[in-house]
């Protein structure tokens, strides 16, 4: 953007300037405020008409326009060029506002005037929402410019100042085809305070905007292409909810921006954007997640909100900044997602009946472990949906964030900003008089011991912890600083997870069982018969040509017995804890994937790919 004159006034004073006090007074600008008492926009030859010096083809400049206007008297001048003569890095104009002569409201006139542009005395609560969104809070204080509303299909831009505008670049930031006015500065700082809360406010907005995208899923399956951000923005998010994906990536290439979509897990290829759209996208992007699009250094999260034909849409965004650009990835949380029932999720019998008994304790601790996106919030949304079938329990949880909303429990959510964090939270918990507690994630030592004191004291605690198997959970909680005598007491089962993709019963094919797979499957210590058959994916309709549909959990569980409470208490390490649990008919993770595997649920290569954890 261009620099103009500084804008002097960042709100019209009590007493106004003697220049306004003319336009508010005199005879002289009778018509025009007659003119303004009808409409909102005075086109530019109009305006200088009213004001009393019509346009000629000859160029006039801002000061001399004010003069020839009488808006500023020769007192006024010479007392302005009086100062300016003593500081020779300030300009006329601007020596005028300083002196007191020129307000607002009259520099507004005169800009709009000499720069063929129209004024506009907008009022900001009467913008257009619709408008508005177009432009973030960073950007329109950069501009000092607002987005008031559409005119004939063209968006009217209003500023402080129009060298401060670059039309084709204002053009393609926005998407759509803008007109520039001229307003005064505080019309422009009230609406962007009042339609974006300020920076401030607009940097701490979660949920900066709402995206709607309401009927265009009627359409079909919309093609992942268009002219400008908006639309291939727009087109992204839709194929995106209607294939189901967890996770959209946009990552930057030398020749073009590639579009991902994490589908059941897997990451897809979709499309290519081209590089000269590349930045529109990232920037509208930024402008919908409330982030600071001259800000291209620093990672940046946000987050949007979608509304679709029949549900909405949560977007959290993160933007990485790269060698090649910045990349972008956009989580999507289903806001209206169903709640798993315990036995959707792909636990056997017995194993699904050891939870059920563990859930309807009065209290202990209840682990559940895995890396990121192995399921473990979708468990524990599933139990505590069973507790709740159970009978009124009061049930705290502390999340970050909140991914699905649940009726009958109170949701915390973790502000970490603000030093409100899982062991915060916890401490304040025990003073609402909980059944049942639930911890996103326990995150270090401080939020480690508060969960297993609540579970000694009468609370039934549910957690989740970033470990390869059950048996490491109890190590890691002693490593964070846990009294061994106090973990051997509070926890009473720990589960660990992964998620595998489920085949598409729609496609899936079976083929004669090869000698390779013979000898993988004794290596992952099958020993029963070997099958004549496994089942593969072939791909359809039904599954996005993947071959792949929905996903299953492979576990383990640790029931913690009177002999692993006092290998607990010995602080014995893991390996120790595992073997002793095998005695006792404990079987691993890959037992549950040779399990699936033979029973057609899952292909032979879902079960490899955790081989190297799950041994």
């Amino acid at each position: 953007m261009t620099q103009g004159i500084d804008t002097p006034h960042a709100s019209r004073p009590a007493t106004p300037f003697p220049s306004d006090q003319r336009l508010l007074t005199e005879a002289r600008y009778q018509g025009l405020r007659d003119h303004l008492a009808l409409h909102d926009l005075v086109e530019p030859r109009t305006l200088a008409r009213l004001l009393g010096h019509p346009l000629t083809e000859e160029e006039v400049g801002l000061v001399q326009f004010l003069t020839l206007t009488q808006l500023i008297s020769p007192e006024e001048m010479k007392n302005a060029k009086e100062r300016k003569r003593t500081r020779s890095d300030l300009s006329l104009a601007d020596a005028l506002a300083e002196s007191g002569a020129l307000g607002e409201v009259a520099l507004a006139m005169g800009l709009a005037a000499v720069s063929r542009l129209s004024f506009f005395a907008f009022k900001p609560e009467t913008a257009d929402s619709t408008a508005t969104r177009r432009l973030d809070a960073h950007t329109a204080l950069s501009w000092r410019a607002f987005p008031a509303r559409f005119q004939g299909g063209v968006l009217l831009l209003a500023t402080t100042d129009p060298r401060r505008i670059d039309l084709e670049e204002a053009t393609a930031f926005m998407d759509h085809p803008v007109r520039v006015a001229v307003a005064p500065a505080s019309t422009i700082l009230q609406a962007i305070d009042l339609w974006y809360g300020g920076q401030k406010g607009r940097q701490e907005n979660t949920l900066s905007e709402e995206l709607d995208l309401r009927g265009a899923l009627d359409k079909g399956e919309p093609a992942i292409s268009g002219s400008d951000a908006t639309t291939l923005i727009n087109r992204i998010l839709l194929a995106a909810a209607r294939m189901k994906a967890s996770d959209i990536h946009l990552v930057p290439d030398s020749r073009a921006m590639r579009v991902d979509f994490r589908l059941d897990g897997a990451i897809q290829f979709q499309t290519k954007i081209p590089l000269n759209l590349a930045g529109h996208v990232v920037s509208r992007i930024k402008v919908l997640a409330g982030l600071d699009i001259s800000e291209r250094r620093l990672p940046q999260d946000g987050a949007i909100r979608a509304r679709l034909a029949d549900r909405e849409l949560d977007l959290r965004v993160s933007v990485l900044p790269a060698v090649r650009g910045e990349a972008v990835v956009l989580r999507l949380l289903d806001m209206q997602v169903g709640i798993v029932k315990l036995e959707e999720l792909g636990f056997n019998t017995e194993d699904r009946e050891r939870l059920r008994r563990a859930l309807r304790l009065p209290h202990g601790l209840i682990l559940l472990t895995g890396p990121t996106g192995s399921g473990k919030s979708t468990t524990l949304r599933a139990a505590l949906d069973y507790i709740l079938s159970q009978g009124n329990r009061h049930i705290l949880t502390v999340e970050d964030p909140v991914e699905v909303k649940m009726d009958g429990i109170t949701q915390v959510r973790v502000h970490e900003k603000i030093d409100f964090t899982f062991a915060r939270a916890l401490r304040h918990f025990l003073r609402h008089d909980p059944d049942v507690i639930m911890v996103g994630e326990i995150r270090d030592g401080e939020t480690a011991r508060i969960a297993v004191q609540a579970a000694l004291t009468g609370h039934l605690v549910l957690t989740t912890l970033h470990t390869n198997d059950a048996p490491g959970a109890v190590a890691r909680l002693l490593d964070m600083g846990v009294e061994p005598y106090l973990l051997s007491s509070a926890v009473t089962l720990v589960i660990a997870q992964r998620l595998a993709r489920l085949l598409c019963v729609r496609c899936r094919r079976p083929a004669p069982i090869t000698p390779d797979e013979q000898q993988i499957l004794l290596s992952m210590g099958w020993n029963g018969p070997s099958p004549a058959t496994l089942w593969h994916p072939a791909g359809c309709e039904d599954c996005n040509r993947t071959g792949f549909k929905g996903r299953t959990v492979l576990h383990e569980f640790l029931p913690i017995d009177d002999e692993l409470r006092g290998m607990i208490a010995r602080r014995e390490s893991a390996a120790m804890l595992r073997a002793a649990a095998r005695t006792q008919g404990f079987l691993p993770l890959i037992a549950s994937g040779i399990g699936k595997v033979l029973a057609g649920v899952i292909p032979l290569n879902e079960a490899t790919a955790h081989l190297d954890v799950l041994n």
